[in-house]
């Protein structure tokens, strides 16, 4: 049973996760658009969430250390700060039209988000070892906000300067930040600088050449980086199919859906059954979400069904790949596996969503859809054998 001081820790955590995942469910819903209008090689319009994806890879080292040093609070108001400037460089780009100015934008957005997406291990942290699970898809519940406000406020904010589209959308940005470092002030998070821990930590090769760790951090990269490669193209391929950038707005905000609601089950789910037999079924999720997108091109049956299916898939599969990482490293261990384990799952992320754009430029929606399918069985296929091996591993 969760204290009092957990439970609200566990609120306000959520609340952060809420306002900073509606910055980024803002962002993705606009960037490639901007993009692709702002660059003249259009193969490049999905280059600004490459450059965020990469950003919040670069910073998981940094962030990992500050943290470490400050503690949490001082760290998650550092993110909301970067963000902050991601969102002013933004409102440059669009009104003076520079692509570059774009990437460097949404590459502090994405260097702040990669501060924000610690709220998950802090959630963690903070909770007794029979309640993490839960305690981490709680946290991540407050996403559900986020695919109503970041995706409506897009569209919202879009013409509030007529002679700049998109221009309000990093003003609201701002805004968004502004509610974020107070939400951050009323952190009571548990301060781990200069504890000292029963178990000493291990050599770093050690603990990254357990079998269990390979697994989580290689789960939690793919399939993340699966739901990156299939959303950052959807607005492109949805307005392509001559529906207008509303119907793509709506699409996301119910996607956003689907990756956050199923925090009010996944942990238990992942408590009653496991977090591998969870990323399994989250694999299989995505398989039918690419054969809903390849099925037709309605905005409804195809578009949404699929998108919604993503979410739930993507939350399965990193809630999942989460957990089980905290269950396979001590509390010595935990800020550098969890920097290791950022950096690589948003490496693979701006990896899929630079490929994106490139492969929807050149041979269009079903080949990318098509191509999503290889990591999906990849990861599938690798946890599975895993699985059935690791009875007898324990025996």
């Amino acid at each position: 049973m969760s204290s009092p001081e957990v439970r609200r820790n566990i609120m306000f955590l959520s609340l952060c996760v809420a306002l900073s995942a509606s910055a980024m469910s803002l962002i993705f819903t606009v960037a490639a658009v901007i993009g692709y209008s702002l660059a003249t090689d259009k193969s490049l319009s999905t280059l600004p969430i490459a450059f965020m994806m990469i950003a919040m890879m670069a910073m998981t080292a940094p962030s990992a250390m500050v943290m470490a040093k400050f503690g949490r609070r001082f760290g998650f108001w550092m993110g909301s700060g970067i963000a902050m400037l991601g969102a002013l460089s933004g409102m440059g780009a669009v009104y003076y039209s520079n692509f570059w100015l774009l990437c460097v934008a949404c590459a502090c957005i994405g260097a702040g988000n990669a501060i924000a997406m610690q709220y998950r291990f802090a959630a963690a942290e903070a909770a007794p070892p029979e309640f993490r699970a839960r305690a981490i898809s709680y946290t991540m519940l407050g996403g559900v906000a986020s695919a109503f406000i970041g995706p409506n406020l897009a569209s919202f904010a879009r013409d509030w300067f007529e002679t700049v589209p998109f221009l309000g959308t990093f003003v609201a940005l701002i805004g968004l930040q502004v509610l974020l470092i107070i939400a951050i002030g009323q952190l009571r998070l548990p301060d781990a600088r200069g504890v000292k821990h029963v178990e000493p930590a291990r050599a770093l090769k050690t603990v990254l050449g357990q079998p269990a760790i390979i697994i989580a951090i290689f789960a939690g990269a793919l399939g993340y980086a699966v739901m990156s490669f299939v959303m950052t193209a959807t607005p492109l391929a949805i307005l392509d199919c001559d529906y207008v950038f509303g119907d793509a707005a709506f699409i996301i905000q119910w996607h956003v859906v689907g990756m956050y609601a199923p925090g009010f089950f996944t942990g238990n789910l992942i408590k009653r059954f496991g977090a591998l037999k969870v990323i399994q079924a989250g694999a299989i999720l995505n398989f039918v979400c690419l054969a809903v997108a390849l099925s037709g091109e309605d905005l409804l049956a195809n578009f949404w069904v699929s998108l919604v299916i993503l979410g739930i898939a993507w939350n399965f599969m990193f809630v999942g790949a989460t957990t089980f990482l905290t269950e396979n490293y001590r509390p010595s261990e935990q800020a550098r596996v969890q920097a290791i384990n950022e950096f690589v799952v948003f490496g693979t992320v701006a990896i899929g969503s630079l490929s994106a754009g490139t492969i929807y430029a050149a041979s269009g929606w079903i080949t990318l859809l098509y191509s999503a399918a290889l990591p999906v069985g990849l990861v599938l296929l690798v946890v599975s054998v895993y699985a059935l091996r690791r009875p007898r591993q324990m025996a």
